[in-house]
């Protein structure tokens, strides 16, 4: 059973629908009441890509780890909603510990606040 605030690694279809050429992580962000639609965020670890930090559909986690190793950062503008029955070949990180419950939180503000700004053309 997946959860929000777990990370998992695998292969989900960017938002223009092409497929990652390898594994990826990812943050759950959602679960429907049925568990059968799971929305999540594409991570990514920092190390080398600093600058990206700067764009405003960034968000650095500040206690990424569990479920991340690395310091990372979840990208606002990656969210894709799955059919659980893709998650097939999906592999849960860190034994399903989730992300604190703060910074989850702050990841759905941001969130929230990103597809505003979105709607409103301000991005």
């Amino acid at each position: 059973m997946f959860e929000v605030g777990q990370g998992i690694l695998g292969k989900i279809k960017y938002v223009d629908g092409t497929l990652p050429n390898k594994n990826r992580t990812y943050i759950i962000v959602d679960v429907s009441e049925d568990g059968k639609k799971i929305k999540v965020l594409n991570v990514s670890s920092v190390k080398g890509k600093e600058h990206k930090l700067a764009f405003p559909s960034n968000q650095r986690l500040k206690k990424y780890n569990p479920p991340f190793l690395r310091d990372s950062f979840v990208k606002l503008d990656s969210l894709s909603e799955v059919d659980a029955s893709d998650f097939s070949s999906i592999m849960i990180l860190n034994n399903g510990n989730k992300l604190d419950c703060d910074e989850m939180n702050t990841i759905i503000q941001g969130l929230s606040a990103y597809n505003t700004l979105k709607c409103r053309g301000t991005y």
